[in-house]
């Protein structure tokens, strides 16, 4: 599978960088990434590295491991929006290399797993697609490797360093996500009699006994924070961060709420383009599942993980992330167990699939169920076209090596994502940019004139204007009221329908964001009542 070792040992470093050039090719995306910009704007400006704040209030949604590596990034680099920015990537490259160590732990005689997992990683669809935003789920990623690095460790034999590892991962992952990380975690753990060899004499009391102190140890790591952050925010974020924000999303929540089955139709996405690769379906049929225990390590993990996630109420795309190493360890070790030589008719499906890919972005502006997506609308060839070159350049060499190549999968993949984004940011235009907004309400801010939001603000101009004031928020039934008492004033709404009669309009996704004065409110508000 692997004709080079050294290409496939430092080559991922070159596509490591194309990848993260692309956040450079976009602006940061509401409301998720401007959001958590913001938190660690305000972190910044307060001088506050213990309470997250957002628009002036606690923010107690999400731990603040993250918001401190940003902190780090704007203390090394100084405050700009590309060092935060790399703070996402950067962990990425992280996720890449413990995913080599850990398929070094699973199977020490097999140099090939090792070198060809990150590159199955780096060319899977949903981790290319998160591996350069500024989000949790990459970092959590990383804590969940060296947990599972650390699950290893113990079954074999060293269990102090083991189980140490493990419950720094639990601590940093809480620090990172919150108690999510115990789903990623104590499944493998619970069912170490599964996956673990029988010549490995694993002792299950001082095992589960083990387990038991890991998880006191990371809680310890993660209350170390947790309680002076709790002392220092306030009876409601205390109560936040110390339940309401774990317990209640995962049993009680409507934020998210879907069905048991909602990921299983995507996930044929989430793994592309590897689910068109036929080897690596016969590869499927033959696995070695008794004999290899890294095979039922990685199986184990994937599959409990995704079940759990399924059961869960609140269900987002970016929760499985975390599980992708686990797939690129499985599909690596199959397909260096693949010793047949491969059939080059099923090779070239995969190729095939990019191909049908770039005519599918080049028909799109012609296809009702798209064509009313206005960013589709704006599409020219260049998209498709360049990702239809993709895929005939990689059946090309295919054909041309007689084989399909991982590696080259991979270069294929990260250069029609990076293309994706470069394309898609494109034709939306100011959709997705909401840096002219936030200018705007900075230039509002220090004139100081009156602005408040309508109903929802997620943070989206704090960091883009390196606003240093909070931004009022005003329900619905206050409109009226605000309006009346600042007719020169600002109100910020995100509406549906497009209004001309307004002060400033722009996009925001498939939707508007609109300046009115507090005079235009009233008008729009007698119109309406007539």
């Amino acid at each position: 599978m692997i004709n080079n070792t050294q290409l496939a040992r430092w080559g991922i470093l070159p596509l490591w960088l194309l990848l993260t050039f692309s956040v450079f090719l976009r602006t940061p995306t509401p409301i998720d990434e401007t959001r958590y910009l913001s938190v660690a704007w305000e972190m910044w400006l307060r001088e506050d590295f213990l309470v997250p704040y957002l628009n002036g209030e606690t923010y107690s949604h999400k731990p603040p491991l993250l918001f401190w590596l940003i902190q780090l990034s704007w203390g090394l680099f100084g405050v700009n929006e590309w060092a935060a920015r790399l703070v996402g990537p950067v962990c990425a490259l992280f996720n890449l290399y413990l995913t080599r160590a850990l398929a070094k732990q699973l199977w020490p005689s097999q140099e090939n797993v090792a070198l060809l997992a990150p590159w199955v990683l780096i060319g899977t669809l949903l981790w290319t697609l998160f591996a350069t935003a500024t989000m949790f789920d990459i970092l959590l990623s990383n804590c969940v490797l060296l947990g599972m690095l650390g699950l290893v460790t113990a079954v074999q034999g060293k269990q102090v360093k083991g189980w140490s590892t493990v419950s720094l991962a639990i601590g940093l992952g809480v620090l990172a996500k919150g108690p999510v990380i115990l789903v990623h975690l104590l499944p493998l753990a619970l069912l170490m009699p599964l996956w673990a060899e029988k010549d490995q004499q694993v002792h299950y009391y001082r095992w589960y006994s083990y387990m038991f102190i890991a998880i006191l140890r990371g809680a310890l790591i993660a209350l170390a924070w947790a309680i002076p952050a709790a002392i220092q925010g306030g009876e409601a974020y205390a109560n936040a961060i110390l339940w309401s924000q774990t317990a209640d999303r995962a049993v009680t929540t409507s934020l998210h709420a879907r069905p048991f089955w909602w990921y299983l139709p995507f996930l044929p996405l989430f793994i592309f383009p590897w689910i068109a690769w036929p080897r690596i379906w016969k590869c499927l049929v033959s696995m070695p599942w008794k004999q290899d225990q890294g095979i039922r390590f990685c199986s184990l993990w994937f599959i409990s993980c995704l079940l759990i996630f399924s059961l869960i109420q609140s269900k987002q795309v970016h929760y499985l992330v975390p599980l992708l190493p686990a797939f690129s360890l499985l599909i690596a070790r199959l397909l260096t167990n693949d010793k047949n030589k491969p059939a080059l008719i099923t090779d070239l499906l995969l190729p095939l699939c990019f191909c049908a890919v770039g005519i599918l972005l080049i028909l799109m502006p012609t296809m009702a169920s798209f064509a009313k997506l206005s960013w589709v609308q704006a599409m020219d060839y260049t998209w498709g076209g360049s990702v239809l070159v993709i895929g005939l350049i990689l059946s090309a060499l295919t054909l041309y090596l007689r084989q399909l190549s991982v590696l080259a999968v991979s270069v294929s993949l990260v250069i029609a994502i990076v293309i994706g984004f470069f394309c898609f940011f494109k034709y939306t235009g100011l959709a997705y940019n909401l840096r002219p907004a936030a200018e705007k309400v900075k230039d509002m801010q220090t004139h100081d004139t009156p602005v408040a939001y309508v109903n929802n603000y997620q943070g989206q101009f704090h960091f883009l204007g390196r606003l240093t004031q909070a931004i009022e928020v005003v329900d619905y039934n206050q409109l009226n009221s605000w309006a009346n008492a600042h007719p020169d004033g600002y109100l910020i709404s995100v509406e549906k329908k497009k209004d001309t009669n307004v002060s400033y309009i722009q996009k925001q996704r498939e939707r508007w964001l609109i300046f009115r004065t507090g005079q235009q409110m009233v008008q729009k508000q007698r119109g309406q009542s007539r």
